[in-house]
């Protein structure tokens, strides 16, 4: 945004002295042009705190720009001569905003994109997002224009990048998270960086046209994840629950799309395998379906945006990172548990264990998670 600094000479002529060029795309920027040559200092400061972030001296043609990229509601107060020469305060309203999420795994856009018409809703801004799952929102939220990760977009008033981000040397970069984002939950750690206050919010997705029979006793599993971390370790555990659905008559469908013996993980017995398909058939069966049981995975978070009764089992998290509308079963008291809440997990170590990686004690928290303790929640509403 460009903002002019006008004078009249003794013609009455108007005459551009200066002009200050204003954005926010991955951090406040500030721009000055003009023919004098006078020094500016700038500060960028948080409206709602009054906390100074970042202040420098510049020249006309020069520009100067604050390192935070997540949103800040900023005030920018420039000075001539130590006098307050321009003021500016951030007002996306009406304004061009692209929030580009950082993260192709189904989870972390299901658990981010309401918080992207949250945002539009708060500063009744034109919001462009770009997800790599744009088909499962598009229809949902028409007031968002989406577009392909990559796309350029011109004519930006702001731009914000949601993710989980490090620097090098694998501390959180916290220019682009406010808050170590492996403290708080999925959710969170996008309201977060959009600047929202946090409430958990669901999804809108895809719908569905489906007849569902109320008689057909089905419940869905999805047994495997992208680390051993993240599965349901007990050696029985998943076998001793199918054993007690089939006994009860009910048909269990198996929605992971990885094989028997997938990285060492036996498939359990009694179970039918979903043929491999759309993910819109996988969204079928779930809302057939009496429950889904999951591991921390993307299936979970899309059980849970069905309102299908998701009972989710992890040790790798704590019981407060996902989502709170679920039933959530983690490790037994005094076992270790939540290191991807307090380490930076190593996705290329596929048995990634930080605390106990080669030991007996290695990937406790989910060997501990015992199959009775699942089947005690499933019996309160099957």
């Amino acid at each position: 945004m460009i903002y002019d600094n006008l004078k009249k000479n003794k013609n009455n002529i108007v005459e551009v002295k200066n002009k200050v060029i204003i954005h926010f795309v991955k951090g406040p920027y500030v721009e000055i042009k003009g023919s004098t040559n006078s020094e500016y200092k700038v500060e960028f400061i948080d409206n709602k705190t009054g906390r100074v972030h970042y202040s420098t001296t510049i020249k006309n043609n020069c520009w100067c720009k604050c390192s935070i990229e997540y949103c800040v509601e900023w005030k920018i107060k420039i000075y001539e001569n130590k006098k307050l020469w321009y003021e500016y305060i951030y007002n996306a309203k009406g304004k061009r905003v692209y929030i580009a999420m950082d993260s192709k795994a189904l989870g972390d856009s299901l658990a981010w994109v309401a918080y992207v018409e949250e945002f539009r809703k708060k500063h009744q801004c034109e919001i462009i997002a770009s997800t790599f799952m744009n088909d499962m929102f598009i229809e949902q939220y028409p007031n968002i224009t989406f577009t392909n990760p990559g796309m350029g977009v011109e004519n930006l008033y702001a731009m914000y990048c949601v993710g989980l981000f490090y620097n090098d040397d694998s501390s959180v970069n916290l220019f682009k998270n406010p808050i170590d984002p492996k403290t708080q939950t999925m959710q969170k750690m996008c309201s977060d960086i959009l600047g929202l206050d946090f409430v958990e919010v669901k999804p809108k997705i895809k719908k569905r046209n489906l007849q569902i029979d109320p008689t057909l006793k089905q419940v869905c599993i999805g047994v495997f994840g992208t680390a051993q971390s993240k599965f349901w370790n007990n050696p029985t555990g998943w076998q001793t629950v199918v054993d007690w659905l089939n006994n009860k008559g009910y048909t269990v469908k198996l929605l992971s799309k990885e094989g028997d013996d997938y990285m060492g993980n036996k498939l359990p017995k009694g179970v039918v395998q979903h043929p491999h398909g759309p993910l819109e058939l996988v969204m079928d069966e779930m809302l057939k379906s009496k429950a889904f049981i999951g591991i921390g995975s993307g299936l979970s978070w899309l059980s849970w945006s069905l309102n299908v009764p998701t009972v989710l089992i992890s040790g790798f998290s704590y019981d407060w990172a996902e989502m709170k509308d679920c039933v959530r079963i983690a490790a037994p008291k005094g076992k270790c548990e939540g290191c991807f809440n307090r380490v930076r997990l190593d996705p290329s170590d596929w048995n990634w264990c930080p605390d106990h990686k080669g030991t007996e004690r290695q990937f406790e928290c989910t060997k501990s998670i015992t199959s009775e303790s699942v089947i005690k929640e499933l019996e309160k509403f099957l």
